[in-house]
């Protein structure tokens, strides 16, 4: 890690600095470490499309790095992706469709958000052993798994959400997971391809279930309204909705919460921002 990234990742983790905005360090969106929020814009921010993909109807996928993943994650965490993929949640998010043309003056990908469905859980048997991985190891793996056959085929409306045991530590081009980003979200090219993998890694920093569902619905939805993220603080195609300063809709709205409901079940999840309302929702979510 060099003096530049070093310093570019303490001001992350004071919280005053965006973690998406590393000079050259990050390649992706980061959600802060559980209990500290982003520095917000000193203007009135609102959700600009960049013309590149979302993601239309979701099928995600819950993919557990081992046996070892805490057991309340591993029982706890496929009901609560079950639930949002079909829910209210999902509904708010249709604002965020594509059949416009970008303010680059690019021609949308015309994808429309609806609610999709969840594919399962599949608790994995990585190769890579290792306790210190990097992304290039979590996508290398995760591509493995998917040609071996122990992931559902991907297309892009497929999305892995990655969960790990507490003693596994991921780093991002020198900024590592619990210390200075809470999770993220990614795509394996930055390119629009057809081959292209999006997945989110969730690490475990010590909240339980409660905090992965926070999480979770903070990655989740950012996944799929801005596919492919690039890091920085001046968002291109082929990005999709991002404000001007490279927010996307997560990353507004940390430290706000909602309830996400089933008729046998409830968790809390994160708000997003709506330019509908030019401000953080403030819905209570429902899901058969």
């Amino acid at each position: 890690m060099n003096i530049r990234t070093l310093a570019a990742a303490a001001l992350i983790a004071a919280g005053t600095m965006p973690a998406h905005a590393t000079p050259q360090a990050t390649k992706a969106y980061h959600m802060m470490v559980p209990g500290r929020r982003l520095p917000l814009p000193t203007t009135s921010p609102t959700m600009l499309y960049y013309a590149g993909p979302v993601i239309g109807t979701v099928k995600v996928v819950a993919v557990m790095w081992s046996g070892k993943v805490a057991a309340p994650i591993k029982s706890g965490i496929g009901p609560f992706l079950n639930a949002i993929a079909n829910s209210t949640f999902i509904d708010q998010l249709a604002q965020y469709s594509t059949n416009i043309v970008g303010v680059n003056g690019i021609q949308g990908t015309d994808q429309t958000i609806t609610r999709g469905k969840y594919l399962g859980k599949f608790v994995i048997k990585p190769a890579n052993k290792s306790k210190n991985l990097t992304d290039a190891q979590v996508q290398t793996e995760l591509l493995a798994q998917i040609a071996a056959g122990h992931l559902p085929p991907s297309d892009l409306n497929t999305l892995y959400m990655i969960y790990f045991p507490a003693d596994i530590s991921i780093n991002l081009d020198g900024s590592l997971s619990c210390q200075a980003f809470g999770a993220y979200h990614f795509a394996t090219s930055s390119t629009v391809t057809a081959s292209n993998v999006f997945y989110g890694v969730m690490p475990d920093c010590g909240g339980g279930l409660p905090e992965q569902t926070v999480v979770s619905s903070h990655e989740f939805a950012e996944a799929i309204t801005d596919a492919i993220p690039t890091p920085g603080s001046s968002p291109a195609y082929p990005q999709a909705w991002n404000t001007s300063d490279g927010y996307e809709i997560g990353d507004l709205c940390e430290g706000t919460s909602g309830t996400l409901s089933t008729k046998k079940q409830s968790w809390e999840v994160q708000e997003v921002f709506l330019n509908s309302t030019n401000n953080c929702g403030t819905g209570n979510f429902t899901s058969p």
